[in-house]
C-alpha cells in the first residue's frame, strides 16, 4: 500500500480481515497511519482511503478522515474529506444520524473557508437530503454572493422545503431572469401554485415546455395517477409511506389512498408536491416516479379510524379486502392494510368532515359483527369503553 512499512501493511490487512480487535488497537493503528501520512503528498492519503473504502474498512477510514480534517487541510482537500466523511456514514454505513452529526460539526470551519466553499458543501448536503445541516451554508453563500445564481438556486430550494413561498418565488424569479434554467422554472411554478398565483404558475410551466390551458383550475391529464411519499407520525414503525393520488396540475395531487401512519395528510387532501422524484414504483406494467410531499394545499377534513385485530390474531386471507370494499360500498373511503407494516390485520376507514361517528359505527358493526376487529378510538368517540391494550398501535 504505497510506501507503508511491512508492519503497518500487515496491521491494516489484519484489520480488514477482522483479526485486529479492540478499540485501542484500531485507534493505535489509525494514529500510526496518520503519523505515516504526515508530510506525504495528498495522493498517498487518497490512495489509502480508496483502498479502505473499496474493502469496506470504514472503521479505519473514518478515523483517518477525522484526523485529516483536524489538520487544517487546503480548501480543495477539505471538500474531498467532508464529502468522503459524510458520504461514508450516509451511504456506506446508512447511519443518517451520524452523518448529520458530522455535517453539523464541520459547518463552522466550512463557513470560515468562505462563500464558495460553503456553497459547494451546502449544495452537496442538499443533494443528500441533509437540509437542516445545509441551511447555514446555503444561506451564508447566498447572502455573500447575491449574484451567484447557483447559490441563489440552492437558497430557493431551501426556502421551498421550509414552505417560505413568497421568498422562494422571488429567489427563483431572479434565477430564471439571469439564466435559462428549467429546474428553477419548475420550482417557480411550485412556489406560485402554493401562493395561488396560478397565472404565474402557468407561465412557469409553459417555459419548461408543458402545454397548459388558460385556466386557474385543474389541468392535469384525466386519470393520471401519482404516488406521493408522506412523512409519518412520531412513533410510527416507518419514517415514510407512499400513498397514491390523482394529479391536478404539475404541483398538486389529491390523495385517493388512505395514509396509515398518521402523517401530515389524509384521504382527499390536496397536496403540494415536489417535481424531483424520490424513488420509483410500479403502476401496472409501468414504472412511475414517486414525488415528495411539500405541504397540504387544501385539507378535506376527514378523520381516520383504524380497525385492528388483537396481536397475534389473523383473519382469513381476503377478509380485510372484503371489509374495505364493503365500507366503500357504504359511502366511506377505506383501505385494506393487510401486509402493510405491522403483522396484525388492519383496515383504515375515513369519517368525512361533517359526518356523525354514529353512522360509521353502525356500518362497522354491521360489516364486522362476527370478526375480531376493533376500533377503540371510534368507541371512545361515542363515549364507550375503549380498551386497546392488546391491539397494535397502528
Amino acid at each position: 500500500m504505497n510506501g507503508l512499512s511491512a508492519e503497518l501493511s500487515d496491521r491494516v490487512q489484519a484489520f480488514l480481515e477482522g483479526d485486529l480487535r479492540g478499540e485501542l488497537a484500531v485507534e493505535s493503528l489509525a494514529q500510526d497511519l496518520a503519523d505515516f501520512l504526515d508530510g506525504k503528498p495528498v495522493d498517498v492519503l487518497r490512495e489509502l482511503l480508496d483502498t479502505l473504502r473499496e474493502a469496506g474498512g470504514y472503521g479505519l477510514s473514518l478515523r483517518l478522515l477525522s484526523r485529516a480534517w483536524a489538520g487544517s487541510p487546503s480548501d480543495n482537500l477539505a471538500g474531498e474529506l467532508a464529502e468522503d466523511w459524510i458520504g461514508t456514514l450516509l451511504h456506506g454505513l446508512s447511519d443518517r444520524a451520524a452523518a448529520s452529526e458530522v455535517a453539523l460539526a464541520v459547518v463552522p470551519d466550512a463557513l470560515n473557508r468562505g462563500a464558495a466553499f460553503a456553497s459547494d458543501l451546502g449544495d452537496l448536503l442538499l443533494a443528500w437530503g441533509l437540509r437542516d445541516e445545509a441551511a447555514p451554508l446555503v444561506t451564508f453563500a447566498a447572502e455573500r454572493n447575491p449574484g451567484d445564481l447557483s447559490a441563489q438556486f440552492n437558497l430557493g430550494v431551501l426556502l421551498k422545503f421550509r414552505g417560505e413561498w413568497a421568498r422562494c418565488a422571488d429567489v427563483f424569479r431572479a434565477v430564471v431572469t439571469g439564466r435559462k434554467d428549467p429546474a428553477a422554472q419548475w420550482n417557480l411554478g411550485i412556489a406560485c401554485t402554493a401562493l395561488r398565483d396560478f397565472a404565474s404558475a402557468r407561465t412557469a410551466w409553459k417555459a419548461v415546455g408543458l402545454a397548459v390551458p388558460e385556466s386557474d383550475g385543474d389541468f392535469a391529464r384525466p386519470g393520471e395517477r401519482v404516488p406521493v411519499r408522506l412523512p409519518t407520525a412520531p412513533g410510527a414503525p416507518v419514517g415514510a409511506e407512499v400513498v397514491w393520488g390523482d394529479r391536478l396540475c404539475p404541483a398538486r395531487v389529491r390523495l385517493t389512498g388512505v395514509p396509515r401512519y398518521g402523517g401530515p395528510a389524509g384521504f382527499g387532501d390536496i397536496l403540494l408536491v415536489d417535481g424531483v422524484p424520490v424513488g420509483e414504483t410500479q403502476l401496472g406494467d409501468q414504472t412511475v416516479p414517486i414525488l415528495e410531499h411539500l405541504a397540504v394545499f387544501a385539507a378535506a377534513g376527514g378523520r381516520l379510524f383504524r380497525l385492528r385485530t388483537p396481536k397475534g390474531v389473523r383473519l382469513m386471507p381476503g377478509t380485510t379486502a372484503e371489509i374495505a370494499t364493503a365500507l366503500r360500498g357504504s359511502g366511506f373511503a377505506a383501505a385494506d392494510w393487510r401486509g402493510v407494516g405491522p403483522a396484525s390485520d388492519a383496515v383504515g376507514v375515513v369519517l368525512p368532515e361533517g359526518a356523525r361517528p354514529e353512522a360509521l359505527a353502525a356500518v362497522v358493526e354491521r360489516i364486522c359483527a362476527h370478526l375480531p376487529l376493533r376500533c377503540p378510538e371510534l368507541n371512545a368517540e361515542l363515549g364507550q369503553a375503549a380498551d386497546a391494550s392488546d391491539l397494535s398501535a397502528w
